[in-house]
């Protein structure tokens, strides 16, 4: 009686390898399908060379409580110059000795974002005007520029400076343009010696880019801040609103979204980078009795 049992599995076993050779896919379809998917998402979404919650936190002085907007002179890596949404005045601190200066160059207003190209100084204020001034009166600012009405009426809070190209990019954060089509617009000024700008086109964020990545994002994308990565290209984009921090290739296509932990960022309203390739994101106070800036080191 063993021995026929014995023959009757061996029986079968033989059978069923000589289905799975004729469909040898069969017992693996399962497996290779959700292997492939997690490859495909890992090829969807890069990780970013930063974490973002073990930062350097740099607690700011009261007079930046309000930070909104942060950049470097070129190759000084110890001095950061911010902007508050209050004053019209540009801040200097130096990261190693903690020092704080400041020099007017303007009224009190709405200022949002700070470039810095090799000649000249840039602010934007939220209506869309930008203020300019000569590096060389950063200490004691006296030849003030303001250029009115060189971009759409709406809000704007984002400035990235490319000194390489000598090119401005001003970020939409709510502007009348968008509200009849599912993007967020950008425009490209090139610099002139005088530290003028001039119209150089336009870019967009494509908002069913952003779905695929975050299906939080629905019908807007409310940037705060923009700043480019020059070793690779890329456009790394703040939303205070959105509570991200955008990744985009150099024709501004989405290539990840990274939220944004409110306890570390109660209000992140400035970023950028030092010469090597260090992130730098600068947060308002919120509910916290300070302004913070956290350096990301690579």
């Amino acid at each position: 009686m063993k021995d026929a049992t014995r023959l009757t599995a061996l029986a079968f076993g033989m059978i069923s390898t000589a289905l799975l050779a004729c469909n040898p896919s069969n017992g693996n379809k399962e497996r290779t399908a959700n292997v492939t998917n997690v490859t495909a998402d890992k090829q969807q979404q890069p990780t970013i060379p930063y974490k973002l919650s073990s930062g350097k936190k740099i607690n700011l002085p009261d007079e930046l409580l309000e930070i909104s907007g942060i950049a470097f002179l070129e190759g000084q890596d110890e001095d950061i110059y911010a902007i508050q949404d209050e004053q019209g005045l540009l801040f200097k601190y130096h990261l190693s000795n903690q020092k704080l200066t400041y020099s007017p160059f303007g009224k009190d207003g709405d200022y949002e974002d700070i470039g810095i190209s090799k000649t000249h100084f840039f602010i934007l204020k939220s209506n869309g005007s930008v203020y300019s001034f000569p590096i060389t009166e950063k200490d004691n600012i006296q030849t003030v520029v303001e250029q009115k009405d060189i971009l759409p009426k709406g809000e704007y809070e984002g400035l990235f400076v490319d000194k390489t190209s000598n090119l401005a990019y001003v970020l939409c954060k709510e502007c009348r343009v968008d509200k009849k089509q599912s993007q967020t617009t950008g425009y490209i000024f090139a610099i002139e010696r005088d530290g003028k700008f001039t119209p150089k086109g336009e870019f967009a964020i494509q908002i069913h880019e952003l779905k695929q990545f975050d299906p939080k994002i629905k019908k807007t994308f409310k940037p705060s801040a923009l700043a480019k990565k020059t070793d690779s290209n890329e456009w790394y984009i703040l939303s205070s609103i959105d509570r991200a921090l955008v990744v985009t290739d150099e024709s501004f296509r989405v290539k990840s979204i990274t939220s944004l932990d409110p306890k570390l960022f109660p209000q992140p309203e400035g970023i950028n980078f030092d010469s090597k390739s260090n992130l730098y994101i600068s947060s308002e106070s919120g509910n916290q009795d300070k302004g913070i800036i956290y350096k990301f080191e690579k």
